[in-house]
């Protein structure tokens, strides 16, 4: 699970911080909409791995199709 915040939007890229677990420090993950590229900006403790930020990155991408980009999101998957 993560926990989402909309950080920065524009006509080129979307931040979101990105929460695992809901708890502990936010990452950051970027999603360029120029060239269709994701970077993860940071990471916290809680995701060493990038497994989190790889799964937030995902759901950004479903915000873009959807064109919807809610301030704040839970992302749960099962």
């Amino acid at each position: 699970m993560n926990k989402l915040v909309l950080k920065e939007a524009t006509q080129e890229y979307i931040i979101y911080l990105y929460q695992p677990e809901g708890r502990g420090d936010f990452g950051e993950v970027k999603l360029d909409l120029t060239n269709d590229s994701e970077d993860i900006l940071s990471k916290p403790e809680e995701d060493d791995t990038g497994y989190y930020a790889h799964k937030a990155a995902y759901r950004i991408r479903q915000y873009v199709k959807e064109n919807s980009f809610p301030l704040h999101s839970i992302q749960a998957w099962y």
